[in-house]
């Protein structure tokens, strides 16, 4: 098929969820799409007052590509949960980076809401290819072939983050290296996708983990079901979807199935300022976790270093743990000793 043009994808934010949906869908439809590049100086990074560090990223991707495409992709995310709503920086996005860029380029900037219904999505694409100059029909047909694409990838989403380097768990087609030994520590990390796999943000975070022999679990492994349940009693009803599936996963993973708990945050990020207190509150109320819990907080001044020696000083409180818990089931004829929560802030 002839190339039509370009499509540039900034690499920021929800990116780091469903580029596997977004890339084929345009390639399918006969368009290049372009990825900016990472942002790892912090003098490239592009200053909004009062913003967030993913949003100033988005903003920087998004001026990076202007000129070397014929459109931006950026949706207004309102709800992507049938209930549950976006935090309102999604909305304005594209408004946001239509004033970084001046109006000189072109924004595709179709609202996805999935609270209208099981179709919603599908409506959403379809206007899109009708902007882009396809027909109903083959946009209909790249959507399937995309979504089927999607499914495949979250698949074999625990092995990608397992067996490849940070920067390339979202090429398609990289092969994975051979199978990891296991690791000693299976930690889980929690927190929005941008967090979890920016290295312009984390500064590669689960790079490090890997090399402190960590496997890696995030809130992907958990059905809706097992979220919603461990939210359910909370006393103020969490209408973020990213929140409701933050928290739902952290409490799920402080009572068992892993052996230590990593939350990361955005400084300035309301949401997640509040999603702490939440957590809070709870472990008050049940007096402590049953894991170690690691609290680490990121905006453009975090450095690397910082970083290895609160998860080397983490993955040592682990190993304490898991040595104390096998001497107590080894001396399981004496009392137990309570298990400790470590919080670091």
């Amino acid at each position: 098929m002839e190339e039509k043009g370009r499509i540039g994808i900034p690499r920021a934010l929800m990116f780091y969820r469903y580029l596997p949906l977004w890339r084929p869908f345009f390639e399918r439809l006969g368009w290049r799409v372009k990825i900016s590049d990472g942002a790892r100086q912090k003098e490239k990074i592009i200053y909004f007052e009062d913003s967030c560090l993913p949003m100033k990223l988005l903003v920087t991707h998004a001026v990076q590509l202007k000129d070397k495409v014929d459109h931006l992709f950026i949706p207004r995310l309102v709800s992507i949960h049938r209930t549950y709503i976006m935090c309102p920086k999604f909305r304005g996005a594209p408004d946001i980076v239509r004033l970084a860029t001046e109006g000189n380029v072109s924004i595709l900037d179709e609202t996805i809401d999935l609270r209208k219904g099981g179709m919603s999505l599908l409506q959403t694409f379809l206007r899109i290819g009708e902007k882009l100059g396809a027909s109903r029909q083959e946009s209909k047909r790249a959507f399937r072939e995309a979504e089927k694409s999607f499914s495949k990838f979250q698949k074999d989403w625990v092995d990608r983050i397992n067996r490849l380097p940070t920067a390339q768990l979202f090429e398609m087609d990289v092969p994975m290296s051979p199978v990891r030994k296991k690791a000693p520590f299976r930690i889980a990390f929690i927190g929005h996708p941008y967090n979890l796999f920016d290295t312009d943000i984390n500064k590669d975070l689960l790079a490090l983990a890997k090399s402190l022999q960590m496997e890696i679990v995030t809130s992907d492994l958990l059905s809706e079901k097992e979220i919603d349940r461990e939210v359910s009693d909370l006393s103020k009803e969490i209408y973020w979807s990213s929140g409701r599936e933050i928290v739902g996963s952290l409490f799920h993973f402080l009572s068992d199935g892993v052996d230590g708990v990593v939350f990361l945050t955005s400084f300035k990020c309301g949401i997640d300022a509040l999603l702490q207190e939440f957590i809070k509150r709870r472990l008050k109320v049940q007096g402590r976790a049953s894991v170690p819990l690691l609290i680490l907080s990121l905006d453009e001044h975090t450095g690397r270093e910082g970083l290895t020696t609160r998860l080397e000083a983490f993955r040592d409180v682990v190993e304490e743990q898991k040595k104390l818990q096998s001497s107590n089931v080894a001396r399981s004829d004496e009392p137990k000793v309570n298990q400790v929560q470590i919080n670091y802030k």
